[in-house]
């Protein structure tokens, strides 16, 4: 089956068949298509390839990210991102800006 994807890409995975989407790396395609993902937060796993997608946060998108005072998952946008998208200043929407890492985010 020819997949979408190459190692190396940059992709978004829906983690464990849930809502979220994490960032992450293509580590290697299997025969079937499925797409084994190296996560930015370090976790890995492997993905079909209908839930995987890629990368596609900028300025702007809608994400949630977890907040440094308490260690939760609050709802924010991302404000500002370097050249290579790694690592993002994002606002929560309580107004607070924080700068964080993509291993630390996921969107819906």
């Amino acid at each position: 089956m020819v997949s979408d994807y190459t190692p190396g890409d940059w992709v978004l995975g829906q983690w464990q068949n849930g809502r979220w989407w994490f960032p992450g790396v293509v580590h290697s395609i299997g025969e079937d298509g499925s797409v084994a993902i190296q996560y930015d937060d370090g976790t890995t796993e492997i993905r079909p390839a209908n839930q995987v997608k890629r990368y596609d946060w900028q300025v702007g998108s809608r994400i949630d990210a977890i907040w440094s005072g308490d260690g939760q998952w609050y709802a924010a946008e991302i404000v500002e991102a370097d050249p290579d998208g790694a690592r993002l200043k994002v606002r929560f929407d309580d107004g607070i800006e924080e700068e964080t890492v993509t291993g630390r985010c996921r969107s819906e």
